[in-house]
Parts: structure tokens; sequence; C-alpha cells
């Protein structure tokens, strides 16, 4: 199966079925040295879609025809009590990496949630790939991360800075955080 970046490529709601492809999409895109060795993502994910801050408009997949070649969830935390979207992880397989899969589920996701009329969504990850989609440092406006450490690595993406409030950042229980 080839993609090639100027083919249609399908972006839906994940829905229950999609899981075990969801799964092995998530454990391929972070498997490290040993790929027998599960990667946290994936438990994470088992978590994330059985807790309460789930919300399947939030959860997207990529497929190329029927198969699943990508995912992005974003599950509800709350800044201050407010209900704000935290965003991870996002996983497209290996062999369709550096094709645009990525950038189109981020799209997609930023799209719901402006469609929803939210502030704006956060997530912990590298600021050199998230800044292209519009991220910047959390601390900067206001939102506090759940580990001081974590400094730029905490990014926000704001749609409405009017919706956006400031305070910490408490992310969906799966998290630990």
């Amino acid at each position: 199966m080839s993609f090639d970046k100027f083919a249609i490529m399908h972006i839906r709601p994940e829905v229950f079925d999609d899981r075990a492809a969801v799964y092995a999409v998530t454990h391929a895109a972070f498997a490290g040295i040993d790929p027998m060795v599960e990667p946290e993502e994936v438990s994470l994910l088992q978590e994330l879609f059985d807790c309460d801050e789930y919300d399947s408009r939030f959860s997207l997949v990529a497929l190329d025809g029927t198969a699943v070649i990508g995912h992005v969830i974003a599950t509800w935390g709350n800044i201050a009590g407010v209900p704000t979207l935290g965003l991870g992880p996002l996983a497209v397989a290996p062999e369709y990496q550096h094709r645009g899969v990525g950038s189109i589920l981020m799209q997609s996701i930023h799209d719901q949630a402006e469609a929803e009329a939210l502030g704006g969504i956060v997530l912990l990850g590298a600021p050199g790939y998230y800044r292209r989609f519009g991220y910047e440092p959390a601390l900067a406006r206001g939102i506090n991360p759940s580990d001081s450490t974590w400094g730029d690595h905490f990014m926000v993406r704001v749609f409405d800075e009017r919706k956006l409030p400031t305070g910490h950042y408490q992310y969906a229980k799966p998290f630990g955080v």
C-alpha cells in the first residue's frame, strides 16, 4: 500500500472498531529499540478511551483506503476548573511519517475544536514540531503546567483568547498529572 500525499486521505472520528488498529499504529510510531516492549502511549490510550474525560468528537483517525494510518486524541482537562482540551498522543504509522498525515490530523482536530468554539488546546510536546501548528509556550499565556520542569514543552494553541482561562492546567486522570 503506498500513500501519495496528493491522494485523498480520509479523516473521520475514531470508533470502537478502530481501536486495535489505533493501538497498532501507536505501538509502531512510539516503539523504541525493542519493538517487543509496549510503549507507554499504548496503555495511556487504553486508559483515555475508558475515562470520563474522553470525548469521541476529539479522537480522529486518518485512513488510507480502509487502513488506519494515523490517530490523534484530545481529552478534557481543565484550567482553573474550566474544561480545556489536552492533546496527545498523536501517532502516525512509520511508513506514512513525513508525508503530511500528522499535519492533516492536527489541522482536523483544530478545526473540530474551533467548530466547538473552544478557547484553545494544550499539549506537552516538542516545541520544534508543534510551533508549526501555531502552538506557543503556555506559560507565556498564563497557563501553568502540572510539572514546572516541562518549561517550553508545555504549549497552547489559542483559538479565542477571550475564552482561554489562565491558571493551572489539570490533564485527564489517566495522564496522572
